[in-house]
């Protein structure tokens, strides 16, 4: 409806402004027409504490029930005359950050109503290609993810944000403070290994400047399922190398481990690295002239073939 609204305005703006009058007047209007007026909070998660002024709440914090999105809010407080704070509740069938409706009641009667920008936590996985673009909103500045961490060492990848410069965060616990490990780039990807407990950990993907778009991220605490995978020989070998590339999806049968099973190789490590287009995965074997402690020594410095050793993570198996 409100789109609909914005083109009527629009349409009248076009037909009724004078001709002297100067094209950056409509844009304007229309591009302030179409900005969303949800308030966006710092964190939005469900389980998060959040805060909202308005000089409206003056006055209405007394005995209230807050919703949002239809659901009651629990550690509801007045932290001033007009400021309020909550536990954002977990909103089912909401995939994607969107506004929801914010509503104050006593007794039934709405006393104060806006929306606010809901922010769900999604489940993404370890090893294995997830083929879901997310999209960037300078506005709407974070994006929220959980995973399953084993005991180890683990890489993050985002990539395909050639526009824009996103930082990386996580945490252990809902009510927990975001620690950033990966800041250290600003456009088209964003990687670094940090090392993790065994439980869950939440990830915060933080747009930090540049336009929107959209981009993938990828995890991994061991070698990658491959959506695509390569040899490598040299000259007088029949093999040395195996890489498996992660990719997008779908997985391949064709990996590695098939391309190489006519040889019967002793795998001596592998090395997952990240870059530009994701997460690879190099495969050594002791026949082609990697012994396992030469293995590590060529992922994790610099000099040996690999990449960006400083954040790729060895696999002694």
């Amino acid at each position: 409806m409100r789109f609909i609204s914005i083109i009527l305005v629009l349409f009248c703006f076009i037909g009724c402004r004078k001709k002297e009058n100067s094209d950056t007047e409509l844009t304007i209007l229309g591009l302030y027409l179409l900005t969303p007026n949800d308030v966006i909070l710092d964190l939005g998660y469900p389980g998060s504490q959040n805060q909202l002024q308005n000089s409206e709440l003056v006055g209405k914090l007394s005995g209230i029930t807050l919703k949002i999105g239809g659901v009651t809010a629990t550690g509801v407080s007045a932290v001033s005359s007009d400021t309020i704070q909550f536990t954002m509740p977990t909103i089912s069938g909401i995939t994607e950050n969107q506004a929801v409706d914010f509503v104050i009641e006593k007794n039934g009667t709405i006393l104060f109503s806006t929306k606010v920008r809901y922010r769900p936590i999604l489940s993404w996985s370890i090893n294995q290609p997830v083929n879901l673009l997310r999209p960037i909103d300078g506005r709407d500045n974070k994006s929220f993810f959980q995973i399953t961490a084993t005991t180890a060492n683990h890489v993050f990848n985002t990539f395909g944000h050639n526009l824009s410069d996103l930082d990386l965060y996580y945490f252990t616990s809902l009510g927990g403070n975001p620690i950033p490990f990966a800041e250290k780039r600003r456009t088209g990807a964003e990687f670094n290994k940090v090392s993790l407990n065994a439980g869950t950990v939440y990830i915060m993907v933080k747009h930090i400047s540049g336009f929107g778009g959209t981009y993938n991220m990828q995890i991994a605490n061991s070698g990658v399922v491959a959506s695509s995978s390569a040899k490598l020989t040299y000259s007088g070998w029949t093999f040395n190398l195996c890489y498996d590339t992660m990719g997008l999806g779908p997985a391949t049968a064709n990996n590695c481990d098939a391309q190489m099973a006519v040889y019967n190789p002793t795998r001596s490590g592998r090395c997952t690295y990240p870059g530009d287009q994701g997460l690879t995965t190099r495969n050594y074997y002791d026949e082609g002239g990697f012994s396992t402690a030469y293995s590590e020594n060529t992922c994790l410095n610099p000099g040996g073939g690999s990449q960006n050793e400083a954040e790729s993570i060895f696999i002694p198996n």
